[in-house]
């Protein structure tokens, strides 16, 4: 079967999303599942932001997760790393599989299937990451097929290579400049499909991170209204 197929035919059946709030709430953070709020990034850096959930205790088969990035002024060069951007696609990785920080959401899950993908709107100067990650099977964990709620798990996150990023004007595509200037990183929004392929949206814990900017001078995350986004417009997206 077709992977485009496939993922069609588990999105479809949660075309439909419920108005009320799933049990668990996500967060980002820096580093780790559990890591820091603001991070001073630096030229050349490896740096990673982590998307997680807590409270969930019920069976599911898929989730999805929007973050949206915004600067005063729109991204500068160091943080464009789209295929037309400085930086290029080659430097990032927006993935399901961060190792080392907390136990992945869909457990020992097979078969599974993601779609990750990082863009820029040049109307509006942001960048959007976006994951969605099904397994039709179910999650399983050693437990069984529910999630244990006081346990945080993993439900992915973005790899940020800064190879070329400089502070200052930069000089491209030989350099990236403008990594001094502020980075909202917000979750715009996160939902999951249960057994049943119904979506059910998550709540908001901790909604956004910032780099270099300890005292959230870019009023983070004001500058990233959230926007709703279901299944079906995911599918849309994708042409499947």
């Amino acid at each position: 079967m077709k992977v485009t197929r496939f993922l069609a035919s588990i999105l479809l059946l949660g075309a439909t999303a419920s108005t009320s709030f799933a049990q668990g709430a996500v967060s980002i953070n820096w580093t780790g599942c559990t890591g820091p709020i603001n991070l001073g990034v630096a030229p050349g850096s490896k740096v990673t932001a982590v998307v997680s959930v807590l409270g969930a205790n019920t069976p599911h088969k898929a989730y999805q997760w929007v973050v949206t990035a915004g600067s005063p002024g729109g991204l500068r060069d160091a943080w464009r790393f789209d295929a037309a951007g400085c930086q290029g696609t080659s430097l990032i990785l927006v993935t399901h599989n961060i190792a080392k920080v907390c136990p992945p959401f869909m457990g020992n899950a097979t078969p599974t299937l993601q779609i990750p993908d990082w863009s820029y709107d040049a109307l509006t100067l942001k960048a959007k990451a976006t994951l969605a990650n099904t397994y039709p099977n179910g999650a399983v964990y050693t437990t069984g097929n529910v999630p244990v709620p006081t346990t945080r798990y993993l439900l992915g996150g973005i790899i940020f290579d800064q190879a070329f990023a400089v502070t200052g004007a930069g000089d491209p595509p030989n350099t990236c400049g403008g990594l001094e200037v502020p980075v909202c990183f917000h979750i715009t929004s996160a939902s999951w499909l249960d057994l049943n392929g119904v979506e059910l949206p998550w709540s908001i814990a901790g909604e956004y991170i910032t780099s270099n900017d300890p005292n959230n001078d870019s009023r983070c995350p004001g500058a990233t209204p959230a926007a709703a986004k279901t299944w079906g417009q995911v599918k849309s997206q994708y042409r499947i």
